[in-house]
């Protein structure tokens, strides 16, 4: 039987183990120089060290598949595996929760498919990824449109409107939503042509499922300047939404439930 060290401590072990999981071959340096720490028992060292690799690596590539079904399904099995192998070598797991571990993919993606036909599923990544937040954000409670009529007139204009936590947003040069509507398990996967042009998405969890929204750019811009805290005026003002329009997309946030608070106007100081 292989003991381990005594010089070794465990913080050591357990670095030189994480390593031994992630590299790329099982004959690699790190395999076989963690094999010395490994108990031998009914199995060689090796092979008791790939039955750990094997799982991780299944285990790290299912979450993968799990978080980003529809790049999966665009790109196939065996290409995906490949990637997922490549990218767990870049970014190996940071925490025990592995919920977590796609969190990098589409940035790493942009570069990984740079300059390819592939090129544009890392918007795809995105849109994917904001669903994953989006179901795991924490919930609130709807606000009625009957509160926004209380505000006074006069203060309208400088209140902002808090927005669900589960709202993303995201845009993109190419129609990420048509794609990813095709690639649902109940449709068809028909093909989307990506000279359509660009899409805008929101993405929110308010109504207790997941729902994905391709919005006009007006808008989105709109949303976007809600979401950052901007005040009606200002929000209307920045992102150009005719005022006559205001009232239609401020009913369909509310009718949506993606309004949960306002934010009251600051107080204004005398001198």
């Amino acid at each position: 039987m292989n003991s381990p060290p005594e010089s070794a401590s465990l913080r050591q072990l357990q670095a030189r183990f994480a390593a031994a999981l992630r590299a790329a071959d099982h004959g690699a340096p790190e395999c076989v120089d963690f094999s010395g720490a490994v108990v031998a028992d009914a199995l060689p060292a090796l092979a008791r060290l790939r039955v750990y690799r094997n799982n991780a690596r299944a285990n790290f590539t299912a979450a993968l598949q799990g978080t980003y079904p529809v790049v999966k399904r665009r790109v196939g099995d065996e290409f995906f595996a490949q990637l997922a192998d490549e990218y767990r070598r870049a970014h190996p797991s940071q925490r025990g929760d592995l919920h977590w571990v796609g969190a990098a993919f589409p940035a790493w993606l942009v570069a990984r498919l740079q300059g390819t036909d592939y090129a544009w599923l890392a918007e795809l990544a995105r849109l994917e990824w904001a669903c994953e937040e989006s179901l795991v954000a924490a919930g609130a409670p709807a606000l009625a449109l009957a509160a926004l009529g209380r505000v006074p007139p006069e203060s309208l204009e400088r209140t902002g409107l808090e927005l669900h936590p589960s709202l993303r947003l995201v845009e993109s040069a190419v129609p990420i939503w048509s794609v990813w509507r095709e690639n649902q398990p109940e449709a068809a996967g028909r093909p989307v042509d990506l000279a359509t042009g660009p899409e805008r998405v929101l993405v929110s969890c308010a109504s207790g499922g997941l729902e994905l929204h391709r919005v006009p750019e007006v808008d989105f811009r709109f949303i976007a300047e809600l979401a950052s805290a901007a005040p009606l005026g200002a929000a209307v003002e920045r992102s150009g939404l005719p005022v006559e329009q205001l009232t239609r997309s401020l009913g369909w946030l509310f009718d949506e439930h993606l309004v949960t608070g306002l934010l009251a106007p600051p107080l204004e100081t005398t001198r």
